[in-house]
């Protein structure tokens, strides 16, 4: 089986989907598949991206946002399907790719399947979008513009596959056809209790890690640290990287107990970080899953995030954390100041407890299983007249 991965969601700093793509070439190919990617670059190329092959197609970089680049008018997309024929082709980017993509399918010998994953909340897109606007805009109106949008595009594709249980019910409630839950998964034996190496000492350390954007209200951490920090002692770490650096460092210029440092390319420096904090704070209401969420807890290290979305369904089936009001900075703080309350023995044995769950359901192998699965359902035979 050859599945070709679309996206223009693709950072060379930071981002889930360079995750997922990671771990796609790394397990996928073990089941027989043949992987490739495709992502904008700055000149065309093709590359190892470890077991699988990358395709970097030229484009612009992203207006706001030079992390992240677009396809060009003449990238060739077209061209690679062509050349490639897939057998599965898998979309994570909504906006003009379905229709390129589509049209290229089908013209193919052998029409694919083509599968679009639902990386991106639309609440994420219209909060990085507001920001960048010279004039207020409704949110709501234009978020509730951005769900009936993605709709129509996902309705083209032969299945729409989400990474959690939540967000699932949400799609089929909104009408979205043809989901289905996958998940996304955590490489167990680096995300692990003794990736911290030294035992924990000194004040306890709540840690963020990802991307530092405004989808992600950091603003109400900000806001709840100062009363953690008084009630506790904590010191607060930011790991990533993102258009909020200079907002953060202003911060912990002022106090000297928050720390930003840069993004971290490699698992298993992650994979330390996580395992020494004391609580990992995910404070966006807009997750699809969370990566970071996932991997504290495989870290055997609790999480305090926001209630009633993808974060909060890893915490209660886990058990390994806390949830609070999503964007109420007072909630936040009080969560984190229960979390740091509690005994630090307890707090271990609550950490290993849920990764022990967490195992159950998110390791790689699993996730890339049930996606195998997706991709070999006869129920899910290509549509060839959808446009």
């Amino acid at each position: 089986m050859r599945v070709l991965d679309i996206t223009s969601a693709f950072s060379n700093s930071c981002g889930g989907i360079k995750r997922y793509y990671r771990e796609k070439a790394r397990v996928l190919p073990r089941l027989g598949v043949e992987c490739h990617f495709a992502v904008p670059g700055e000149v065309r190329s093709t590359e190892a991206f470890g077991d699988g092959t990358m395709h970097r197609l030229p484009g612009p970089p992203m207006p706001g946002n030079d992390a992240y680049r677009l396809f060009g008018l003449r990238a060739g997309i077209g061209e690679l399907i062509q050349r490639l024929q897939p057998d599965v082709i898998e979309v994570a980017s909504h906006y003009a790719l379905p229709g390129i993509v589509l049209r290229a399918a089908r013209s193919a010998a052998n029409p694919p399947r083509v599968v679009g994953f639902f990386h991106s909340h639309p609440r994420q897109v219209v909060e990085n979008v507001v920001q960048a606007l010279p004039a207020p805009v409704g949110g709501d109106a234009l978020a509730e513009g951005v769900w009936a949008f993605f709709r129509r595009q996902h309705s083209r594709y032969d299945a729409t596959l989400v990474a959690s249980p939540t967000l699932a019910r949400e799609l089929v409630d909104r009408g979205y056809p043809r989901v289905r839950e996958v998940g996304l998964g955590v490489d167990v034996e680096v995300f692990t209790p003794d990736a911290a190496g030294a035992a924990r000492g000194g004040p306890p350390t709540i840690c963020y890690s990802g991307r530092f954007t405004v989808d992600k209200e950091l603003p109400v951490l900000l806001a709840a640290f100062d009363r953690v920090h008084a009630a506790t002692g904590a010191r607060l770490l930011f790991v990533g990287d993102g258009p909020m650096r200079a907002q953060l460092e202003a911060f912990a210029g002022s106090r000297g107990a928050v720390t930003v440092r840069p993004y971290l390319d490699s698992p298993a420096e992650v994979a330390r970080v996580l395992a020494s904090s004391d609580v990992v704070v995910v404070s966006s209401r807009a997750e699809t899953f969370s990566l970071s969420t996932a991997e504290a807890i495989s870290c055997g290290t609790l999480v305090v995030g926001t209630a009633g979305g993808a974060v909060a369904d890893l915490i209660e089936y886990t058990g390994a954390g806390r949830t609070f009001r999503a964007g109420d900075s007072a909630s936040l703080g009080g969560a984190l100041i229960g979390a740091l309350s509690t005994d630090a023995a307890a707090r271990r044995a609550q950490g290993v407890a849920g990764r022990a769950r967490l195992v159950e359901r998110y390791t790689w192998a699993a996730v890339m299983q049930r996606l195998y699965d997706v991709y070999r359902d006869p129920a899910l035979a290509p549509l060839r007249s959808r446009r």
